[in-house]
């Protein structure tokens, strides 16, 4: 799909390192957690005001504790879906005791989407989703299972893997993976996935400044925020962390550009 501005994901799987917290040591410094890592540009933005952190329509909201869902084309649309989303989520808990499942919420949140291409004066909801599942906790502390999965379901109801979920590198680590949805450049989404797939990363901050940097690059419509002062304009950029330790982490990464 190739609906509404550019959306990167980034799977990271556990570090095999074990890396021990000081209290004087800054977060952004450690290594990136296990967990997906998202990011788009925010094209219309009607305010700078810190207490909005998108652009009034929630871009990526969660589902679980395990899964969150990123949309993007008509805002309205996607909004709409992901109440769907929720509702089904809060009503399998309600009945089952349970967290939904992804292939339940995959399946369930499909078939509302394929709904809309038949029902008669109705048009197709106009946005992609990216469901990104992070996978169950294990008892057992394995990581067997855990896995994170990122899924695209297209306006027609078609549900695509985006990521290799539990591939591994040559010396048989889980490797990390990126995922796209919206437009992108197909040649550009090819040097990125080359350039992404299986890169070791050293911190949360170099994963924030490569996946800005990704959509920057990619993203060449981002409009002026407010007036510019002496050539400069400000570029705006939605940032999500979802980990199983953190939650999710969403900000707002505001860029200068002269």
């Amino acid at each position: 799909s190739m609906l509404g501005a550019p959306v990167i994901a980034l799977s990271i799987p556990s570090s095999s390192e074990t890396v021990v917290a000081t209290p004087d040591s800054e977060s952004r410094s450690l290594p990136p957690e296990e967990g997906i890592y998202m990011c788009m540009p925010l094209r219309f933005l009607g305010t700078t005001s810190p207490l909005i952190i998108d652009d009034g329509t929630p871009r990526i909201v969660p589902i679980s504790s395990s899964i969150c869902i990123c949309h993007t084309g008509v805002g309205a649309d996607g909004r709409a879906l992901c109440d769907i989303a929720v509702r089904l989520a809060l009503d399998h808990r309600y009945v089952y005791g349970e967290e939904i499942s992804p292939e339940e919420l995959l399946e369930a949140l499909a078939e509302k989407v394929q709904e809309m291409t038949m029902k008669a004066g109705a048009r197709p909801y106009g946005c992609a989703l990216l469901v990104a599942c992070l996978g169950s906790e294990n008892v057992d502390g394995s990581d067997k299972g855990r896995e994170a999965t990122m899924y695209r379901i297209d306006p027609s109801g078609s549900v695509e893997l985006l990521n290799a979920n539990g591939d591994f590198d040559t010396t048989n680590e889980r490797r990390s993976s990126v995922a796209f949805i919206g437009k992108w450049n197909r040649k550009k989404e090819q040097d990125l996935r080359s350039q992404f797939d299986s890169k070791q990363y050293i911190s949360e901050q170099q994963v924030q400044d490569a996946l800005i940097r990704a959509v920057e690059e990619q993203d060449d419509s981002t409009p002026t925020q407010s007036t510019p002062s002496e050539g400069e304009r400000n570029q705006t950029f939605l940032y999500a962390s979802f980990t199983h330790k953190g939650g999710m982490r969403i900000s707002r990464i505001t860029k200068e550009t002269s």
